[in-house]
């Protein structure tokens, strides 16, 4: 009986302790702007690599924060598209996330922010 339950934590422990420092942030959605005309959304996964433990567990606990903070951060400011298609501004991304997260805490501090199975809204 505590035998599944055991299991289940160790490999929760087991996959934090693969990136203890990390926190993964799916299905972000951004708007694209064009000459300030919003002309799609971008929707990706975010892995953002903390300096500290404390602060990665801040972030994981508090995603929905982090979350808020970059849907109005980039809502105020939309994300720059580029002039072919599929093409996005990934620094200005990168800065807003950083911006957004640190934030949040007195320090909190970002190492690196990368961008994973991005994919822009059909139309």
């Amino acid at each position: 009986m505590l035998g599944p339950k055991m299991s289940a934590a160790a490999e929760e422990k087991k996959e934090e302790a693969g990136e203890p420092l990390g926190a993964e942030l799916t299905n972000v959605v951004l708007p694209l702007a064009r000459d300030g005309a919003l002309v799609n959304y971008l929707f990706v996964t975010l892995k953002i690599r903390m300096s500290d433990l404390n602060a990665a567990a801040f972030v994981r606990e508090q995603h929905f924060l982090v979350r808020d903070g970059i849907t109005r951060a980039s809502s105020r400011s939309p994300i720059p598209i580029g002039k072919s298609p599929g093409a996005f501004d990934t620094a200005a991304v990168v800065r807003l996330v950083t911006s957004v997260v640190n934030g949040l805490k007195p320090g909190l501090r970002v190492v690196r922010v990368s961008l994973e199975q991005a994919a822009f809204m059909r139309r």
